[in-house]
């Protein structure tokens, strides 16, 4: 990751990093987001079917 994708991913956050620990959060965030680069998403089984969401369900019969 470089310095300009730590920006990036600051601003889409919209969070503040002192400008003087930007080299350590952007070592810090490469080292932990390396096994997720390094992973073949094609290679990995999807589970079907995909968890949905029911807002209706559970409702009493007063719509609460």
């Amino acid at each position: 990751m470089t310095l300009e994708e730590l920006r990036d991913r600051m601003r889409a956050a919209r969070i503040e990093i002192p400008e003087h620990r930007l080299e350590l959060v952007r070592r810090l965030l490469t080292d932990a987001l390396q096994p997720i680069h390094a992973l073949d998403s094609r290679a990995v089984r999807t589970l079907e079917p995909a968890v949905t969401f029911d807002a209706e369900r559970g409702r009493d019969d007063h719509g609460r």
